[in-house]
Formats: structure tokens, C-alpha cells, sequence
């Protein structure tokens, strides 16, 4: 084959591919429109909870002492039952104690004596003094005399009672409605004062569940709620327990972020009246009650992201538009966007691998 076939062949072959190669070209731009599904988008006040692991506890939980010493002689108590305030759990044997207020009341009257005595003198020194029919030094003998019986006279009056808060402390009683569990010494045994733990008693109604809430999550709810964009309304907390859901009441949220945990501590309460919900139970806590102002709920299959950015596909005259979007909130399912749409956008929700900004696109459905 000579040079001018070679030439008119290599022309021949890329004649004929660039024609292939414009008729791609043009198939591609005659491609139809590619068929999208699209949402509404209509702002709302839109409510948001948030879960976090908690344990429940009870804020009156303590070991009973005693407040006196002396020998156990008798207790009023069964384990695991229910206590009032004020109910007497053990007695010290209160004889001795008994005695104690007996004397301190003896040397009472006594103080009391002496003091009417030396205000009775002082009272006639002082009239005397006043006709000089009395030197100075035996008036000045007269008052301190006074001052003395006063002085003791105090002094036995808190020495009584003191004894008598002793003989009340032999009757150890139940400083708030709770729970007892099982009597931890025997009667018989000898306790010390304020050292020997009797019993432990526990509060159970109404319960609190502590929990820690992270401290981005603060900062996001501290800044939503400054700027309006949040609000509360009826704050409420939920855990379920055995398959059944129990309700109480979000009540404190501390405004201190712990430096070692990077968390806020945060409680709730609920009310446990048939007594089922225990100290020590761990859950999940649920709380409820913030509300996000003029939102947009957008499902999760319509968010899009890369490293930039977080927007969606919007529809606009037949054609995709590239919509970025701020969002506050997320669940498995959706998301709730503050800022970026506005109510009529109407947001793709499919074919994304087949189409991109720019892109005819065809409407087959909206809600």
C-alpha cells in the first residue's frame, strides 16, 4: 500500500470516529429529562427531644446513726418496710440518760435559787448605795454576786437541755419517709455515737434519674434558646421500664460545664408511689419540651453532603439547583434545617446519581 492509500485510510478512520463520537455527543443532549420525586418544603414549630444514659437515684438515702451512745434494747422494725418521718426505728436504753436529766434538772433549781437570792440582794444594795448607807465595795460584791447566779444560771438551764435532747436521741427515729432495709447490728449490741451505722433508709417516692448531657449539646441549647430560635415549653422526661413507658418532669439542668467530663449534669423526677422504681436503675432518659421555631423537617434521604458543606437538591424551573442548609437537629429519619430553604421549595428526594446542578429534571410527584 503506498503512502497516499495509508494517509487516505487514517483519514477515512478518524472521519468515521469523530462522526461516532458527535452523534454520543447529541444523544447525550437529547437525553430526556430524568424523572425526580420532590417534597414541599413548609416551615413549622417542630418538636425535638434528646436521650441520654441515666441512673436512677433517690435524693434521700442515708445510713441512721445513732446520736448517742449506749446498748441497743429494742427494735420497731421489719426489713423492706415502709417508714414515716418520725417513726421510731431502735431505743437506747435510756436510763442512764434519764439520770443525766434528773441532775441537770436538780442543779437547775438550784442556779435558779441562788440567782433569785443575789437578784433579791442586789435589788436592796442598789436603793442603799443610792442613800450611801452602803459602801461601794459591798454594793460592787452584790452585783457580781448577781451577774454570777445569772452566769450559772444560764449555764444549768443548757446543761437540762442537753440531757433532755440526749434521752430524746435514745429513740432513734426516721428522718424522712422512706424504705428500711435490713437492721445492720443486733439488739444487744453497744453503739457508739454518730460512728455505728443501724440501718439504711431510703426514699423512694418521688424518684430522680441524674444524667449528663454533653457540653456541645449545652452550648447549642443555651444559644438556640438566647437567640428565639428555641423555646420550652412543658419540659418533660420519659424512660421505658420493662416495656412500659414512664413519665416525669425535666426539673434541673446545671449551668456549669465539668472541665474533667466535658459534661452538664441534668435530673429528673418521677413519681413512684407503687414503689417499682428502684435506686440504681440504669436507662435511657428522653427529654422533652424544646421546640425549634419556623423549621423545616426534611427526611434524611434528601440530605446531601461533601467536605464543604450541607445542602439539598432543590427544583427550580424544571431544573436542579444546589441548596445549602444549616442544620440544628437530626434523628435517624430526618432532620430539622433552620436556615437555607424557604416555605415552596420544593426539595428532591431520589435519582441523585443521575443528575446534578444544572440538570433538566422531570417532576413525577410531590407531597
Amino acid at each position: 500500500m503506498n503512502k497516499f492509500s495509508k494517509k487516505t485510510l487514517i483519514f477515512l478512520s478518524a472521519a468515521v470516529l469523530f462522526s461516532a463520537c458527535s452523534k454520543e455527543e447529541e444523544q447525550k443532549r437529547q437525553m430526556p429529562p430524568q424523572p425526580v420525586s420532590t417534597i414541599i418544603a413548609q416551615s413549622e414549630n417542630i418538636p425535638l427531644h434528646f436521650s441520654y444514659p441515666a441512673q436512677l437515684v433517690s435524693d434521700y438515702d442515708a445510713f441512721i446513726k445513732p446520736q448517742v451512745s449506749g446498748v441497743i434494747i429494742e427494735k420497731f422494725f421489719e426489713a423492706g418496710q415502709k417508714v414515716k418521718k418520725g417513726d421510731k426505728l431502735f431505743l437506747i436504753e435510756p436510763d442512764k440518760f434519764e439520770a443525766n436529766v434528773n441532775m441537770a434538772y436538780g442543779k437547775a433549781l438550784n442556779a435558779r435559787a441562788n440567782y433569785e437570792n443575789a437578784n433579791k440582794e442586789f435589788k436592796r444594795n442598789k436603793i442603799l448605795i443610792e442613800k450611801k448607807a452602803i459602801s461601794q465595795k459591798e454594793f460592787d460584791t452584790s452585783l457580781a454576786n448577781y451577774n454570777s447566779s445569772k452566769a450559772n444560771l444560764t449555764s444549768a438551764r443548757a446543761e437540762l437541755q442537753n440531757a433532755r435532747i440526749d434521752l430524746a436521741y435514745t429513740e432513734v427515729k426516721a428522718p424522712f419517709d422512706g424504705m428500711v432495709g435490713d437492721a445492720l447490728i443486733n439488739i444487744g449490741t453497744y453503739v457508739n455515737a454518730s460512728s455505728t451505722e443501724l440501718v439504711r433508709i431510703t426514699n423512694l417516692n418521688p424518684i430522680y434519674a441524674d444524667f449528663y448531657i454533653s457540653d456541645t449539646d449545652k452550648l447549642k441549647l443555651k444559644r438556640n434558646i438566647d437567640s428565639g430560635k428555641w423555646e420550652l415549653d412543658n419540659l418533660k422526661a420519659n424512660f421505658k421500664l420493662n416495656g412500659i413507658d414512664v413519665e416525669g418532669n425535666l426539673t434541673f439542668i446545671d449551668s456549669v460545664i465539668d472541665a474533667k467530663s466535658g459534661s452538664v449534669k441534668a435530673k429528673a423526677v418521677f413519681d413512684n408511689q407503687n414503689g417499682t422504681l428502684l435506686p440504681g436503675i440504669f436507662t435511657t432518659i428522653t427529654s422533652q419540651g424544646f421546640i425549634q421555631k419556623d423549621g423545616f423537617k426534611v427526611p434524611q434521604i434528601a440530605i446531601l453532603r461533601n467536605q464543604e458543606e450541607i445542602y439539598v437538591y432543590t427544583l427550580v424551573n424544571g431544573e436542579v439547583v444546589k441548596t445549602p442548609i444549616k442544620v440544628v437537629y437530626q434523628t435517624n429519619d430526618y432532620a430539622v434545617v433552620s436556615s437555607g430553604l424557604k416555605n415552596g421549595d420544593k426539595i428532591i428526594m431520589n435519582n441523585f446519581k443521575k443528575i446534578r446542578p444544572g440538570s433538566k429534571v422531570s417532576e413525577m410527584g410531590s407531597k
